[in-house]
């Protein structure tokens, strides 16, 4: 089935969508990231400390987290501005996380 949508309809979906999606990360995201993706990206960006790092896609925020508590500076960024207040809230304030919604269509 062939069903084109836009960006309004697919941030729609996302948001109604955010918190089930959600439920499945932990801190390092979920199963397949923590096991697949967190250790592919992180050999490639070698140290990120003292870094500003661009998050762009963050959806709840885990991979952003992990790079501020490695001492990154993190702009994060989601058009589900569902996605980025469950990424807030479940950010310490201690993290240097700036959380954006945001679409550049």
């Amino acid at each position: 089935m062939n069903q084109n949508i836009g960006t309004e309809e697919a941030i729609k979906r996302w948001d109604s969508f955010a918190d089930t999606y959600s439920a499945t990360h932990t801190e390092q995201g979920d199963l397949h990231k923590e096991v697949f993706l967190n250790p592919t990206l992180l050999s490639l960006m070698e140290t990120v400390r003292n870094k500003n790092v661009l998050d762009v896609g963050c959806g709840e925020g885990y991979l952003s987290r992990m790079l501020a508590r490695s001492e990154a500076t993190v702009t994060a960024v989601d058009y589900s501005s569902r996605m980025i207040e469950i990424a807030k809230e479940r950010t310490r304030n201690d993290l240097l996380i700036d959380y954006r919604q945001g679409n550049k269509s």
